[in-house]
């Protein structure tokens, strides 16, 4: 299968849904726009804690690698096959470890006493926690795009001709594989598998949420959740490269194609639907979602009934990261490395603040009042928000 790779129209939509490192001045065929960025009057203020290098900055082709927080760790990967375990309160590293044949192009998953990180090779590669040797490794069948996830000793990683594959945490041994036919033209990545509760949650290029058997790879059911739509092959794109978003018993997932849906995973319904598309992670509150859209319009929605109760549009057709929810305030970063930071309440801009040069990528990580995230520099960094007068 031939999936979005040999095109110039790919290497387009490569460009925007990767690593959003350019601003977006036209449609993909429109007419053009000049975008102008937002005057903002900043009543807030950014304290750094800590910033660290990974030594290596992402490449054109490379995937999003997302560090992974477990108790009072941080563990982190370069597309140069640099793995690390830092302290998560000062960003001291605690071990360092380099997997020399292959390029990482997914990771980072943490669990069962294990790091693990999947290369364009299809080889999973599973360290261990304590000191960040090899544990295991094993070969798939193609490329690994999207981060592996382990629980109640199963490792679930996903191959990126559309095989899902479950193994023995242990040794690696594979105990089932799944396979789902790819559409002729898909976005390069895939979506997180969301393990929970015995059963993987996983989206596909073709617009389904399919619900797994963690321990045998039983099919438990597939729900459509973005359908084709036109006649070329670009308004046919239906993939769901979110990672899909658990709290209680919802599943929040958002697809290519305008929609975001909230499945009662109990009842296997659609709770409600919402207008709105992206191929980043949701973050969410007690009473909201917020997603940024792919054009670059960051909404806020409400949880039970999917309405927008505001969408923040002074950064369309700016390349924006996935939003992260932090405390009374939003915060999404442009293309450039500048950090926004919203009013929950309107969705006003409350301040900005320059974080570096490079674009910010991967999913953040939010953790006792601290932010840490990524660039495409490759430099991990730490910081806080609070108020000028706090």
């Amino acid at each position: 299968m031939n999936v979005i790779r040999t095109s110039l129209i790919t290497l387009l939509l490569l460009s925007i849904a990767a690593c959003g490192g350019k601003s977006k001045k036209t449609e993909f065929f429109g007419a053009e726009e000049k975008p102008k960025k937002p005057k903002v009057t900043t009543t807030t203020k950014l304290t750094k804690v800590w910033r660290t290098g990974l030594g290596d900055s992402l490449e054109p082709g490379d995937s999003i690698i997302s560090p992974a927080l477990l108790g009072a760790h941080l563990y982190a990967a370069a597309p140069n096959g640099r793995v690390e375990k830092l302290s998560a309160d000062s960003g001291k590293r605690v071990w360092q470890t380099k997997l020399k044949k292959e390029r990482i192009s997914a990771g980072v998953g943490v669990g069962s006493g294990l790091v693990l990180v999947g290369t364009d090779q299809g080889v999973l590669y599973a360290l261990n926690q304590s000191d960040g040797s090899v544990a295991w490794s094993q070969q798939l069948s193609t490329e690994i795009l999207a981060s592996p996830v382990v629980d109640n000793n199963i490792v679930v990683a996903r191959a990126g001709d559309g095989k899902v594959y479950g193994m023995a945490a242990f040794d690696g041994r594979i105990i089932w594989t799944i396979s789902r036919q790819l559409p002729k033209l898909t976005l390069r990545g895939d979506s997180r598998p969301l393990l929970f509760g015995g059963v993987v949650f996983t989206g596909f290029s073709d617009g389904t949420l399919a619900a797994i058997a963690a321990a045998n790879g039983r099919a438990l059911w597939d729900f459509p959740i973005s359908f084709p739509r036109g006649t070329s092959e670009i308004d046919r794109l239906a993939d769901i490269d979110t990672n899909p978003l658990l709290v209680g018993d919802f599943i929040y997932v958002s697809s290519y194609q305008e929609v975001t849906h909230a499945l009662n995973i109990q009842e296997q319904r659609i709770l409600w639907s919402a207008d709105v598309s992206s191929f980043h992670s949701i973050a969410y509150d007690a009473a909201h979602l917020y997603i940024s859209d792919k054009q670059g319009v960051v909404h806020q929605v409400d949880r039970s009934s999917g309405a927008k109760t505001w969408s923040q549009t002074g950064l369309r057709l700016f390349s924006v990261s996935a939003p992260i929810s932090y405390g009374r305030y939003v915060l999404v970063a442009d293309g450039k490395g500048t950090l926004y930071v919203l009013s929950k309440e309107d969705g006003r801009y409350l301040g900005k603040h320059r974080l570096g040069a490079d674009t910010i990528v991967g999913e953040p990580i939010v953790e006792n009042g601290v932010v840490y995230i990524l660039d495409s520099g490759g430099n991990l960094q730490a910081f806080s928000i609070s108020d000028k007068a706090a």
